[in-house]
């Protein structure tokens, strides 16, 4: 406890230096964030009087303790991984006791429609699993690999790449999960390394078209970029990316591919011969709803990538206005419903629901998420993104630095926190014509790239650590961080120079 309290008591004192000494100035850019952090927390002022507010003796000790309480929260994380629910809800309890955060704000501005996106998935997976498909698909994967472990994560790079582009990164890792975890129970093996890579192809995934990310969707509303875009920008770097990761991946994980290849090649004959077993005892029995299964799983993905069309059209046969994301947030439930009609029980989905979801990462995301919040309310996470941005002037240096910061801060917290605070900044010189709108793709690369540094980085993440720990595969900070720290780096300096080349 005493420990604790040291470390709570120097980042305090750490972080009231640095709010203190960031000061933000009497200039454009000033006066547009300060008047953005008004409009943020409901204060009908004008821009001097905002920018006054916001850099007072009072704020600065509000900045500090919100600031203080966050990098808390992490340290904690990164100290004991098991303790971050535990630091996650005594962090909201002192915001809230200390009068830092609003309680109703702090509900407010949680991402509820996430939250239950992410539950009605967790509980759809679980029904396909109960149906049989992920052993399904994991029993082809390796049928298809024959024994070539370079096959094998090439084929699951591809597939959790391809559903994060396409659906979005929650969706994907936690079905890819899923897979790999069959492939666990069937080989017996070490899976950490996989999990890792996994979540790394995930996040790389995630940036290739805006509806892989929440930023993604943020920033292609806040900046007015077209998805076409997106496809020309973001998706060709994501799979130069994609190479990267694979091949860097052989390179850092080479002692694990090599016990790997040995333990497939020696039970060669053992995988071979569960193969056939599965299909004479299992598949035969449960083709049908295997089948069912499967057809399920493609038309939630369909369903997913085509949302806005659909909402368009149901918008027009029901005359009603719907919105996007909140019909987006809702359709695992209506696939839930069709499964209970098809495939499963009635009574089986109460079990599923206790069994299925992952309720400690639910509670972390929710209070991460008043966590970001507050220091973006208090004004702390403004003032860093000022100070970043007086560093230079150059466009292309400036597009480097925004890129830099975004996946640097996107490590240790929440990117959409980030982004959130950098998005006007980028307005700002994109619209005095100091850079072009490609600014908004550095912020794009950093926070889905800078995710991948750490276990904390991106909601992937979070939901691949907590999957992973209920099966008793518990990844440590050194195992992550002895595959994604090269790689990420990597991926990122090609996102830079993808940046400085397309200017």
């Amino acid at each position: 406890m005493t420990k604790i309290l040291i470390v709570l008591i120097s980042l305090v004192a750490v972080s009231f230096l640095v709010m203190k000494f960031i000061v933000i100035k009497n200039d454009v850019l000033g006066l547009k964030l300060a008047k953005l952090w008004c409009n943020e927390v409901g204060l009908q002022e004008d821009a001097f009087t905002c920018l006054s507010t916001i850099n007072s003796d009072h704020y600065v000790v509000i900045q500090s303790l919100s600031l203080a309480v966050f990098l808390f929260v992490i340290a904690m994380t990164v100290m004991h991984t098991e303790w971050r629910i535990a630091a996650v809800v005594l962090g909201v309890v002192i915001l809230i006791l200390t009068g830092v955060a609003d309680p109703k704000r702090l509900i407010e501005a949680t991402s509820w429609n996430l939250i239950l996106f992410l539950i009605g998935s967790m509980v759809f997976a679980g029904i396909l699993r109960e149906l049989g498909v992920f052993r399904f698909l994991a029993i082809q994967i390796l049928k298809v690999s024959r024994g070539n472990v370079y096959m094998l994560i090439f084929l699951i790079s591809v597939l959790a790449f391809s559903l994060a582009a396409v659906v979005d990164e929650v969706t994907s890792i936690v079905y890819v999960l899923m897979l790999v975890i069959e492939i666990k129970r069937i080989l017996r093996i070490n899976v950490k390394p996989l999990v890792i890579l996994s979540v790394l192809a995930t996040n790389t995934g995630s940036s290739a078209l805006p509806i892989g990310n929440p930023i993604g969707v943020y920033i292609l509303f806040q900046s007015g970029l077209s998805v076409s875009q997106f496809i020309r920008y973001a998706l060709p770097l994501a799979t130069i990316n994609l190479l990267i990761l694979y091949v860097l991946y052989i390179v850092v994980a080479k002692r694990y591919l090599e016990k790997l290849r040995e333990i497939v090649k020696e039970y060669r004959h053992r995988i071979e011969a569960f193969v056939t077993s599965f299909y004479t005892k299992i598949y035969n029995s449960k083709a049908v709803k295997i089948k069912i299964g499967i057809v399920l799983l493609i038309l939630f993905a369909f369903t997913v990538a085509l949302n806005d069309l659909i909402v368009h059209i149901l918008s027009r046969i029901l005359e009603a206005d719907i919105d996007p994301h909140s019909f987006l947030t809702f359709i695992p439930y209506i696939y839930i419903v069709i499964a209970m009609f098809t495939a499963v029980p009635f009574e089986e989905i109460s079990v599923l629901v206790g069994r299925a979801v992952e309720w400690g990462s639910i509670t972390f995301f929710v209070m991460l998420f008043m966590l970001g919040y507050s220091i973006l309310h208090t004004g702390a996470m403004l003032k860093i993104a000022y100070a970043l941005s007086t560093i230079s002037t150059s466009p292309l240096a400036l597009s480097a630095l925004m890129l830099i910061s975004s996946a640097s801060l996107s490590a240790i917290l929440d990117n959409l926190s980030v982004v959130v605070a950098f998005t006007p900044v980028a307005s700002l010189f994109s619209d005095a014509g100091l850079v072009s709108p490609i600014i908004f793709f550095a912020l794009l690369f950093g926070g889905a790239y800078g995710g991948n540094y750490t276990p904390i980085g991106s909601t992937a993440n979070i939901v691949a650590l907590s999957m992973a720990e209920k099966e008793k595969v518990n990844l440590s900070w050194r195992r992550w961080l002895s595959i994604a720290l090269i790689i990420t780096t990597i991926q990122i300096a090609m996102a830079t120079l993808w940046i400085i080349l397309t200017k």
